[in-house]
């Protein structure tokens, strides 16, 4: 692929992320309600990003990394990962999930990355992660949006773990160099290994009885999505428009993720929520780079 450099080619690679990630909640979402099992799901996810990175595989495969390593790599968006997303959404809101899941995974990000890799963080990155806190607070505190459950912290923990799990992928995918296609390649295959006898013999399912289009959907988006096409947008903002106004540009996920659940699920945020989302996009550009000085 020839280095994208025009800004223009970036902004867009960048929005594609942030609706493909928003539309991911949603879809997510979505799906935990309807016929499929979250396991259905997981298994759909993998099943179909396998065979969407199986040319790449023997190219790409991260030789340089230990299987151990490979194994914590996979699980920071793997199973685990999923399991915890998809069991969230079935207690709170895709509101809640976009705000929390993306709102806490910086600071989960920033703490693992002190401890581990000694990058302490700035001034201001410290004061966008109390902002998300706080922002994450009040969503805590939300029972009047639409499809909020009254056991809707159990969501939340949920929410939390599914961020702690992809910031450990993420400080081990620095602290390791493996590149976005590497990961891309490694995270399905290593999952779809596992996780598939499980599934087949274990694990309960009702994909024999859902509707085509359910599965279609879910498989489409989940295994494509964020697994497949979202890596490349990304990787191509990041080369085009840098790393901190990347950053930056994701801080729009808990916004769009809200209003897309609107129409599309009937999902409206109350006003404490409305108030938790802006401040944690306002924390999460602090926390991704941004600075008041700079506007």
């Amino acid at each position: 692929m020839s280095d994208p450099t025009s800004p223009l080619t970036g902004w867009l690679a960048a929005l594609g992320v942030v609706v493909i990630w928003s539309g991911w909640v949603v879809v997510s979402r979505l799906g935990v309600v309807q016929t499929l099992t979250i396991y259905d799901m997981v298994a759909l996810r993998f099943a179909v990003a396998t065979v969407a990175v199986s040319p790449f595989v023997w190219r790409y495969w991260p030789t340089s990394l230990r299987w151990w390593q490979v194994i914590l790599i996979a699980c920071g968006q793997g199973v685990p990962y999923l399991l915890l997303a998809f069991g969230g959404l079935q207690f709170a809101p895709a509101s809640h999930a976009g705000t929390m899941m993306n709102g806490t995974l910086p600071v989960f990000a920033a703490v693992l990355g002190w401890y581990f890799l000694k990058d302490r963080p700035g001034r201001w990155r410290i004061t966008g992660m109390i902002v998300i806190l706080v922002g994450c607070g009040l969503i805590s505190w939300d029972r009047q949006s639409g499809g909020v459950a009254s056991d809707a912290w159990i969501g939340h923990l949920m929410f939390l773990g599914a961020a702690l799990f992809v910031a450990a992928n993420l400080i081990g995918t620095k602290a390791w160099q493996l590149t976005p296609v590497q990961a891309m390649v490694c995270i399905p295959t290593v999952n779809l290994a596992w996780y598939a006898p499980v599934y087949l013999l274990v694990l309960p399912k009702t994909i024999d009885v859902a509707p085509w289009p359910e599965i279609l959907l879910q498989g489409a988006y989940q295994g494509l999505g964020p697994s497949v096409v979202a890596v490349f947008l990304f990787t191509t903002a990041i080369r085009s428009i840098g790393p901190s106004t990347t950053a930056a540009m994701m801080a729009m996920v808990p916004g769009m993720t809200a209003l897309i659940a609107i129409p599309l699920l009937g999902e409206w945020p109350s006003l404490i929520a409305w108030g938790g989302l802006i401040l944690t996009t306002a924390g999460i550009t602090l926390a991704a780079g941004w600075r008041p000085a700079s506007s």
